[in-house]
């Protein structure tokens, strides 16, 4: 058979290509890092806690790994009791074990397992804890503060607190992450890609949770009343490439370190409680769209949402949303 394909593929010259032959064994170390890197690090780090976890439990009952309908419904029943992730858990047993039992998905959608996610939901009914909303009013303040102390820091978290609310961030997209092993040049926003245009700004977002193969996404910020991102960045830049020149990321502190998520936490909370966190940023900029009535397809554009979730963002009474859509109507009237 090897002969008739090679004879009508051309002969055994057809196979002489320049890339070389690697051996199994490394070809299977290959596959297995790709395997492992087709998910975030971060991510990957969440599954093993899940995947520990079930493993945990069947191992003290002395029931088999395998996912049966029945040995899944024991495991939600048994965590219920402590947690109320137990059925997110089951991602990360799914994602280490799945090779191992084909059938993981079949039987976690299996009517028995369903009905006792459902049951222990409903059994615990632990409500909803999500972070609040910023407001302009922070970004005003926060600015404030950048002026009032004059440090370069203060006005680098001013930009960046500006640019998470209009732009609606994540935070994680404009810091980084605190342990260096999930650190990735890759998602660092570059210096060259920062450009002013018709009273506007823009810069190239290189990565972002819905862009799995690195694309990039244009941010373009316009003119705003409070915080404006644009003058914001215009002066940020300035003192920016005064201090640090042709250095590759935008976004730098005055020591030369790329800000990470300590330091953000550091600056956040030192006007703000623990109400508010990281996401507050990306929920107070979706919040103040919806506040002016922008359509629900470009707010799912602007935050770069991929499915209809970026809905839960959206913290506020429809009562409250109009005050704030008459307010700002308001104010654009009283204008000269």
């Amino acid at each position: 058979m090897e002969g008739v394909l090679l004879s009508l593929l051309g002969g055994e010259r057809a196979l002489r290509v320049s890339r070389p032959r690697m051996e199994l064994a490394d070809l299977d170390a290959r596959t297995r890092y790709l395997q492992l890197n087709s998910i975030e690090r971060s991510t990957a780090k969440g599954y093993v806690t899940g995947a520990w976890d079930y493993m945990n439990f069947c191992l003290s009952h002395s029931l088999s790994l395998d996912p049966t309908p029945q040995t899944l419904s024991r495991y939600i029943a048994y965590t219920s009791q402590f947690i109320s992730s137990g059925g997110k858990y089951l991602t990360g047993a799914r994602h280490f074990l799945g090779d191992l039992y084909p059938d993981f998905d079949k039987n976690r959608s299996h009517p028995l397992v369903q009905a006792t996610i459902a049951g222990a939901r409903k059994i615990r009914a632990d409500p909803v804890k999500r972070k609040l909303p910023l407001r302009q009013s922070h970004l005003d303040a926060f600015l404030w503060m950048a002026h009032r102390s004059g440090k370069y820091d203060d006005w680098l978290f001013a930009v960046i607190i500006s640019c998470c609310f209009y732009a609606c961030h994540r935070s994680g997209e404009l810091v980084w992450k605190n342990q260096k092993d999930l650190q990735d040049w890759r998602k660092v926003i570059k210096r060259g890609s920062l450009r002013f245009s018709d009273g506007r700004a823009a810069y190239q977002l290189p990565y972002h949770k819905a862009d799995r193969f690195y694309r990039g996404t244009e941010i373009l910020f316009t003119c705003q009343d409070i915080a404006d991102p644009v003058a914001l960045l215009q002066e940020y830049v300035s003192r920016r490439d005064v201090l640090h020149g042709g250095k590759t990321a935008l976004f730098i502190r005055e020591d030369g370190t790329l800000p990470t998520r300590s330091w953000f936490d550091k600056k956040f909370f030192s006007l703000l409680d623990r109400r508010f966190g990281g996401h507050s940023g990306r929920a107070g900029g979706a919040t103040f769209y919806a506040s002016l009535g922008v359509t629900e397809d470009v707010i799912q554009a602007l935050g770069r949402w991929s499915s209809q979730a970026w809905k839960d963002y959206i913290r506020d009474n429809p009562t409250i949303r109009a005050e704030l859509q008459l307010a700002a109507l308001r104010l654009r009237l009283q204008r000269p």
